[in-house]
């Protein structure tokens, strides 16, 4: 099932957009790391902070998962026609 929603998006703008929420907001820091200090400092973090973490942490899986499937795609085209580009038109006649 995840392979078929993946398949449906499309993968240059899908990786982009989780990698940059991945690490957004940019400046003073990002999410993720602000909660990761926050923790290291034993202040417990609200209903909200936790949403916030999943939200991004989404954002990166999504970009590693979608990366993955085109790297699987491209296995699977290349094991399907081994010989390269070459068709049955090209092929030697020997």
């Amino acid at each position: 099932m995840i392979k078929t929603i993946l398949d449906k998006l499309p993968p240059g703008p899908t990786m982009f957009f989780g990698a940059l929420y991945f690490i957004m907001p940019i400046v003073p820091e990002p999410h993720l790391v602000q909660k990761a200090k926050m923790l290291a400092n034993d202040i417990p973090l609200a209903p909200l902070d936790w949403f916030d973490v999943f939200a991004h942490i989404f954002g990166g899986a999504l970009a590693v998962a979608m990366y993955l499937r085109q790297r699987e795609l491209k296995a699977e085209a290349a094991n399907a026609n081994p010989q390269g580009d070459r068709t049955k038109d090209e092929e030697d006649p020997a």
